[in-house]
């Protein structure tokens, strides 16, 4: 009896067992993803091992590669070169005797041993001295993102969690903190993206508290301005748009923030008196690029205000590139035709122009990793400004600012469930 189940259960076994599948079905192999850090004179290479999607137990030729073949180049990304060969079981390499300052760019040829290969995306990376990263508040008990500087960088504004009714309910809230005693002031619940005022007197952010859902299905989100002096709250906007991701002009006359307050789906650009009046549309034509939802991590991010107050920059997707690449642009702050900052095969978001305007920061996934770059605007030259510690920016909460010196830069970075607020030197 024992025999017959045996052989019954495996009849069974191979009746429910696929074939597996030819060589010829386990094409569309998956390409491995390639990240980097730099260092001084160095870039470390990291990547998976590929593996087939779909295929269940079952290795594909590309699943368990032959060898991995290093390109790279000095010159463009269209230019790459056989460097060296890696082993299939190692998945890191440290590309020595690089020039500081000099962009390389690197791929990574995954090789079959049926000699078919893919190729990764190339990134890039500029090898320098370690960025000395400072943490703004020594406790991590609690995160803290989307920072703002006062004027005289003593006291930052940013969002964290307000819980109230013995910590049943909490919410995103705007806060201020003296860097002297962090002792914590909470300027009003259910608000984001804090922006400090030219002259440090105030601040400037979104919020939908005490509104209710509109027939959109959302709360209206308005911008408001706290008064640090005399501790006062005064609405800019109102009706049910969605307002969002305010930033000052240079003289703190004006407010710049994104809306769908036009109608449809898209958030264009607008300004509004930072004493209050009526909005103004700034840039009505997005045509041909698209944000993909509100709050989704495809938004437009931030907007930053030229120092001479002439221009204001922001990112968008174009619709027409199917990988939802970010490329930064510059529209008239008066109104008028846009032109293009940066564009790449890459992702540059959250663009953010230095104190003197000669520079332009942003956040970018050159890397493989999103890392803070900057642009010279003259130039065109790009300096790698993160990249070695492993303090990379939390891109869904992208944000950065410049202190009004030029030293340092103010950004989000996520360690676990913990988000803090960092500052990178800027030598």
């Amino acid at each position: 009896m024992k025999t017959i189940i045996a052989i019954f259960l495996l009849l069974t076994f191979l009746g429910c067992k696929k074939d597996a599948p030819s060589q010829s079905e386990a094409i569309d192999f998956y390409t491995p993803y390639l990240t980097s850090t730099r260092n001084n004179g160095t870039v470390t290479l990291k990547w998976e091992r590929p593996v087939c999607p779909g295929l269940g137990d079952y290795i594909c030729p590309m699943a368990d590669p032959d060898h991995f073949e290093i390109l790279m180049s000095n010159i463009s990304q269209s230019e790459l070169k056989f460097h060296s060969t890696v082993k299939n079981n190692i998945f890191e390499i440290t590309i020595t005797s690089l020039t500081n300052g000099t962009p390389y760019y690197f791929a990574i040829k995954s090789v079959g041993k049926n000699s078919k290969f893919t190729v990764s995306d190339t990134i890039m990376a500029i090898p320098d001295n370690p960025e000395i990263i400072h943490t703004v508040f020594p406790a991590s008990d609690k995160s803290r993102k989307l920072g703002t500087w006062s004027d005289d960088q003593l006291t930052v504004a940013y969002v964290s969690d307000y819980t109230w009714n013995n910590g049943n309910n909490s919410s995103q809230s705007v806060f201020i903190s003296s860097l002297s005693n962090y002792v914590e002031l909470l300027v009003e619940q259910n608000s984001y993206s804090p922006a400090w005022s030219p002259t440090g007197q105030k601040i400037v952010y979104q919020t939908d508290n005490g509104e209710v859902n509109s027939s959109q299905g959302y709360r209206p989100t308005h911008i408001a301005v706290y008064n640090t002096t005399d501790k006062t709250i005064k609405r800019l906007t109102g009706g049910n748009s969605f307002d969002f991701l305010p930033v000052w002009s240079p003289d703190g006359k004006w407010i710049a923030f994104l809306s769908d307050k036009a109608g449809g789906a898209e958030y264009n650009i607008w300004k509004v008196a930072a004493d209050g009046g009526t909005a103004i549309l700034i840039h009505p034509d997005f045509n041909d690029l698209t944000v993909y939802g509100m709050i989704d991590d495809r938004s437009p991010k931030t907007l930053s205000w030229s120092k001479d107050g002439k221009n204001i920059a922001f990112a968008r997707l174009a619709k027409s590139n199917p990988r939802l690449i970010y490329s930064i642009y510059s529209i008239p702050s008066d109104g008028g035709s846009r032109t293009t900052i940066i564009s790449s095969q890459w992702s540059d978001f959250c663009p953010a122009y230095s104190p003197d305007g000669s520079t332009l920061a942003f956040i970018s996934d050159r890397s493989g990793i999103y890392e803070i770059w900057t642009m010279n605007l003259q130039t065109k030259k790009l300096r790698q400004i993160t990249g070695s510690t492993g303090k990379w920016v939390y891109e869904n909460l992208g944000k950065i600012e410049w202190s009004a010196s030029g030293n340092k830069i103010l950004y989000t970075s996520n360690e676990g469930a913990i988000t803090n607020l960092y500052t990178v030197d800027i030598n």
